[in-house]
């Protein structure tokens, strides 16, 4: 996924960040519960809230 890849550097990481999420929460892509936690600590230093991260998110 090179456009949000580019935004993150070039542009926003936040905003790069929540479009990859909308991303993988569109396409149902299966998440482990390791990259879950990954998710969410990475979330937390943009301030998301842990339920904001996680809803939505397909488990494996």
């Amino acid at each position: 996924m090179p456009a949000p890849e580019e935004m993150v550097v070039q542009v926003c990481a936040d905003l790069g960040y929540r479009l990859f999420l909308r991303a993988v929460k569109l396409h149902a892509v299966p998440i482990g519960a390791t990259s879950r936690e990954e998710f969410v600590a990475l979330g937390a230093r943009f301030g998301y809230p842990e339920r904001l991260v996680v809803e939505g998110l397909q488990r494996d």
